[in-house]
């Protein structure tokens, strides 16, 4: 304890005084309580699918409002290991703000994000998450005579009649998972 005198050491009750995090700009909005009515439709990929030792290589994030998906408000970000991550991590935070985020196979993203996340800001990604494979499984199990269900994001594409993926990178993942969404969930008049 170098800096600190045995006064302000018993003034703290005995322990010595830990200097708090300094506030970090995309904490506030993470926290925002307001409501766009947005969703944001997110992707990962990543070098295993080890949420907990995976390397992020690149995200894709587009956002939903009402029932249009907004690709012209798209982010497609790439990480290389040699790059420090924080900037292009702060730009996706910016991005995705407190919106409700909709995916396929969406634990491992956001399990991949959090342990990104959570060191810079200081708390994991607070916002609602939206399974489109539970949604269309939760669909599917009503039916009578139904047994199986394959929840590939293929055959979920194929079965809702919507368009196959225009190929397998992380934003190809993010449309689909919208429009499965979009299909499961239509917005409310």
């Amino acid at each position: 304890m170098p800096t600190e005198t045995i006064a302000s050491v018993v003034a703290n009750g005995g322990a010595p005084s830990v200097p708090a995090m300094p506030e970090h700009p995309d904490r506030a909005l993470l926290l925002s309580g307001e409501e766009s009515g947005e969703r944001v439709a997110i992707h990962c990929e990543a070098t295993s699918f080890d949420a907990a030792t995976a390397d992020l290589r690149s995200v894709a994030a587009l956002r939903i409002r009402g029932g249009r998906v907004l690709t012209s408000q798209r982010l497609i970000l790439s990480f290389w290991p040699t790059e420090p991550a924080e900037p292009a991590l702060s730009r996706l935070l910016a991005f995705i703000g407190n919106r409700p985020l909709v995916g396929y196979y969406l634990d491992f993203t956001v399990g991949l994000l959090d342990r990104l996340v959570q060191p810079m800001v200081g708390m994991a990604l607070p916002n609602q998450r939206i399974e489109v494979s539970s949604l269309y499984y939760g669909r599917k199990a009503k039916a009578p005579g139904k047994y199986a269900v394959d929840l590939r994001l293929d055959s979920i594409l194929r079965d809702l009649d919507l368009p196959p993926r225009a190929g397998e990178d992380a934003y190809a993942s993010a449309l689909a998972s919208a429009m499965v969404y979009l299909r499961l969930e239509p917005p409310r008049p």
